[in-house]
């Protein structure tokens, strides 16, 4: 399995992929998501055949995104590479393909020269999975807020990447 640039033809599956990632994942609308590919600049999947086991959506700062925590890294950061989402299908849990998609992005985040990677987590509801993925990866806790209301609350984290 091979990481990939996304192609027209997979934003159907990946819309599936982030739809089952709820409620890890926000929803979205297939024009919400074409949408959300046009500000991308690192945008990239894993195949296993025919069938899109993870997918990383990766953006730079700049970009006119109306996402609260878009707005929160904005804010705080003048330059970043910002993951907006990732997701790896059930099937492919501890399998090593989040990491795979990290190091990648990691690498197009040094090539562009970005000083850190960053996201947010969230912690209510408790995703323990994605805490300790990154902060094994070396991201560092940097904030949090709430969203929606207060059904959720997110920790923003980074990754240094000048050290």
């Amino acid at each position: 399995m091979q990481i990939e640039a996304v192609a027209p033809d997979d934003i159907p599956q990946i819309l599936e992929l982030n739809q089952i990632s709820q409620p890890h994942l926000s929803f979205l609308s297939l024009n919400r998501l074409e949408e959300l590919a046009d500000m991308t600049f690192h945008f990239r999947i894993i195949r296993d055949n025919d069938t899109i086991a993870a997918f990383l959506m990766g953006m730079e700062e700049g970009q006119p995104y109306d996402s609260m925590n878009y707005a929160w890294i904005s804010d705080q950061y003048d330059s970043f590479y910002y993951i907006d989402r990732i997701a790896v299908a059930e099937k492919y849990w501890r399998k090593g393909l989040g990491k795979k998609l990290y190091n990648d992005g990691e690498s197009f985040a040094l090539h562009m020269n970005k000083p850190m990677m960053a996201c947010e987590v969230n912690i209510k509801p408790m995703n323990l999975g994605s805490v300790l993925f990154h902060e094994n990866y070396g991201f560092k806790p940097v904030g949090k807020q709430d969203t929606e209301g207060g059904k959720k609350w997110v920790q923003y984290m980074i990754k240094d990447l000048t050290l």
